[in-house]
């Protein structure tokens, strides 16, 4: 019996590297699918522009209200990533779907050590002076 796993994707790069890592646990190209509507990022995952994004997710089985939900987040730019595999399979790529783009934290320390206010702060408070220390006292707060 086959089942569906379906993931969102914003960044296309992200999608890319989740649908390689599938391609490299035995994951077969027809078991993989690419469901998008922006032609330009078709083009960088190598798919086609799926127009009918509720028809296709009929057909892997998802719930009414998360396919809307798919819908609308594909209208918005973007990118889903279905596996449709035996039962066995599933929980494998569930997890290389939801671990897809975790290590790409080093952009976000990048953009963190250009603030002038981060290197310097010892806590927060020191930045926000809302954010002060908390005496236990509720009325003030």
């Amino acid at each position: 019996m086959s089942s569906a796993v379906v993931k969102l994707f914003k960044d296309p790069v992200v999608a890319a590297k989740a649908t390689e890592e599938l391609k490299s646990k035995g994951y077969k190209a027809e078991e993989i699918g690419i469901l998008v509507r922006d032609g330009d990022k078709a083009k960088q995952l190598g798919a086609k522009v799926t127009k009918e994004i509720g028809a296709a997710l009929a057909k892997l089985d998802v719930p009414e209200d998360t396919a809307a939900y798919y819908e609308f987040s594909a209208a918005m730019g973007g990118i889903l990533i279905s596996v449709q595999t035996d039962e066995a399979r599933i929980p494998q790529a569930r997890e290389i779907l939801r671990n897809a783009g975790l290590g790409a934290t080093p952009a976000r320390e990048e953009m963190w050590a250009s603030s002038p206010a981060f290197p310097v702060a010892e806590r927060m408070s020191a930045t926000d002076p809302i954010d002060a220390r908390m005496t236990g006292d509720f009325r003030k707060y």
